[in-house]
């Protein structure tokens, strides 16, 4: 049983790591910038008064989703 648990925990943490990815690369496309995920770049035009989708992203994901991958985007980044 111990092991099935590992496995599943691997699994989860895999696909987390995918969706991450998938998410800078939708953003590099749409023209965002490098290793910023897609939350991170909508949290920023919210700062910006721009048109968002923080509020759904936040919805699905957890709120405070995007300000945390805003900031974790920044402090990484050494932009702050």
């Amino acid at each position: 049983m111990a092991m099935a648990r590992g496995r599943s925990d691997m699994l989860l943490r895999y696909f987390i790591r995918v969706g991450i990815a998938l998410s800078v690369l939708v953003n590099v496309i749409l023209g965002g910038e490098s290793n910023q995920t897609f939350s991170a770049r909508n949290w920023q035009w919210s700062k910006d008064g721009r048109l968002n989708a923080v509020w759904l992203i936040d919805k699905v994901l957890g709120v405070g989703h995007c300000v945390q991958c805003w900031v974790y985007w920044k402090v990484r980044e050494g932009k702050w």
